[in-house]
């Protein structure tokens, strides 16, 4: 047999091809062994969970503008300049990857179909698209599109106009736990396929190490966040950047592009690393979550623009490959010290980088609803008021000059003018049971906690706190008292209110939950610092606005507990 009957391999490959307008263009359809479409899938998958259970707030006309925007230019781009029908993988990706990440502030889960910023979510992926086709180096495209214009965007706009997606989504529970499987198993899988594993285990595990070095040389270094009511810091902060299922999609689906990163397998772990190295030492000024953010995404800029130098510089080992070092030759050998000299660098300046963000002025965490109020790191947005009658004999600093003799049993709250606090009507049509007489109740609980809060601060009484407070509330005023004993001041605060209304709120981490009923008081608040010898240090006084969530109490008190800060939570509609 000649063979003549069957096709040749030329045949066997040649291209579909189709005709327009007399014009021969090829025809490039999906292919299901595409790591693209696999990434698409995993994503996608994700973001059914978003619309659903997670609680994006992102919708689904904002994804798909997205998906649309990246899909016409490649297939735009195709067609013209190099005529080819082509399946737009790359910019559906693209333009999934960006839906992922970007949101825009004033978009509420469950807004299924609103385009508010639909203009801004164009912009980003013709950006990341543009960046693609324009700025290359040796026929290779330098910077991953999505990540490259996700950060500009960032930088430019601001935490006013756009947001990255929050690194904590959900309370952990079942639904938390099937992302994370989603996540884990379908980006080792994906990088298992594309040989991108070490690169992806090389950044998790140099940015777990550096994160910890950075904490460690700067323990007072915080993050504020608008889910989470108190600063994050220490181990705590740790555990959040470590485990965000954020980072998670940064490390396992935005970092390992084949296109932008290096070819070898020791340069990919190397490349993995660098990136780790320079999200910590970015995100160590920054102590607003917008900010750390931002910087954890600008490392893999800052890592692609330098990839092509980083691969030259390792690719002798990559050569030499389970040899020893001799084998390398003099000439290169100075490669080894000048790597651990410049390691040596940056696991100094790890923690001198976090540590500039102690010295910075507080910053004020990013609202659901678009908003950007001053959260406080401290309770009572600085002065305080409440008067206190009498306390337990020899308690703390001598009362003021005039305050009566006090029982050394029991202590006697004299409280300030309450306002009659007002009802929201989603509030009555939420829990028909409050009321005017509940709603006073309420009140009168309040501004209770908040005058045992102030003398709890005013006499360094952590045990006294606990009357007033309890949870993340009570954690807030904790560590307002501690932080006054550590400068050695006795703060003395007084409240005077003009309004107070039960409001009906969004919660930050699911808005398919039941509602929040939180009390918001607006008034006046002083306060008076002493030294420890009684010294009047300073006295001065600032608005107070600030919604407390009010629950159970102790055992015997009467009274409901201030529990959670509500402040600047989305009003539910």
């Amino acid at each position: 047999m000649n063979g003549s009957s069957q096709p040749s391999s030329s045949q066997r490959s040649k291209p579909r091809t189709a005709q327009i307008f007399g014009r021969e263009y090829r025809v490039i359809l999906p292919s299901i062994r595409d790591p693209r479409l696999h990434v698409a899938m995993v994503l996608l998958t994700l973001q059914a969970l978003g619309q659903t259970v997670l609680g994006f707030r992102l919708s689904i006309a904002q994804i798909l503008v997205c998906l649309a925007t990246g899909a016409l230019i490649e297939f735009g781009v195709a067609f013209f300049k190099d005529k080819q029908l082509l399946w737009p993988a790359s910019g559906l990706l693209t333009g999934n990857s960006t839906a992922f990440i970007l949101r825009v502030p004033g978009t509420l889960h469950g807004q299924y179909w609103t385009l508010h910023g639909a203009e801004i979510f164009i912009g980003v992926v013709a950006l990341g698209m543009a960046t693609k086709y324009l700025i290359r180096w040796r026929g290779r495209h330098i910077f991953n599109p999505s990540n490259v214009a996700l950060v500009a965007t960032f930088v430019i706009l601001g935490p006013t106009r756009v947001e990255p997606l929050d690194l904590w989504w959900i309370p952990m529970g079942q639904w938390m736990i099937v992302t994370y499987a989603i996540l884990i198993i379908g980006g080792l899988l994906i990088a298992w396929e594309l040989r991108l594993l070490g690169l992806e285990l090389g950044f998790m595990a140099a940015f777990a190490v550096f994160v910890a070095l950075a904490l460690v040389g700067a323990p007072d270094h915080c993050m504020v966040a608008s889910w989470h009511v108190t600063p994050m810091c220490g181990s705590e902060l740790w555990r959040i950047l470590v485990t965000s299922p954020e980072i998670l999609i940064f490390a396992l689906f935005m970092i390992p592009d084949p296109r932008t990163v290096p070819d070898g397998p020791v340069a990919r772990v190397v490349f993995g690393v660098v990136v780790a190295v320079l999200s910590v030492l970015l995100l160590g000024p920054t102590a607003l979550e917008y900010w750390t953010k931002t910087a954890i995404l600008a490392s893999l800029v800052i890592a692609c623009a330098g990839r092509f130098a980083l691969a030259r510089f390792v690719a002798p080992f990559e050569a030499a490959e389970f040899r020893p070092l001799s084998a390398l030759g003099a000439r290169r050998l100075w490669r080894v010290p000048a790597a651990l000299a410049v390691a040596a660098v940056f696991a100094g300046a790890v923690p001198v980088s976090a540590d500039i963000s102690t010295h910075i002025p507080d910053a004020a965490a990013e609202l659901p609803d678009g908003s950007t109020p001053i959260i406080t790191l401290t309770v009572g947005a600085g002065p305080g008021i409440a008067g206190w009658a009498s306390a337990s004999a020899g308690a703390a600093l001598p009362p003021p000059t005039n305050a009566g003799p006090a029982s050394a049993s029991a202590r006697v709250w004299i409280l300030p003018s309450i306002p009659e606090p007002s009802v929201a009507s989603n509030v009555t049509s939420f829990d028909p049971s409050i009321n005017s007489q509940v709603a006073a109740k309420m009140a009168h609980d309040t501004v209770l906690d908040l005058i045992i809060e102030s003398e709890a601060r005013r006499s360094h009484d952590l045990k006294l706190a606990e009357l007033g407070a309890s949870d993340d509330a009570l954690k807030e005023f904790v560590d307002v008292i501690n932080t006054d004993i550590g400068a050695g001041n006795f703060v003395q605060k007084t409240y005077s209110f003009d309004s107070i209304s039960i409001q009906l709120f969004l919660p930050k981490f699911a808005t398919q939950a039941a509602r929040l009923v939180g009390i918001e008081l607006r008034g006046t608040a002083t306060y008076t610092t002493r030294d420890a010898s009684g010294n009047v240090v300073s006295r001065s006084s600032s608005p107070y606005d600030k919604t407390w969530g009010i629950g159970g109490s102790q055992a015997g008190n009467g009274y409901q507990l201030i529990f959670v800060d509500y402040t600047g939570l989305a009003p539910a509609p």
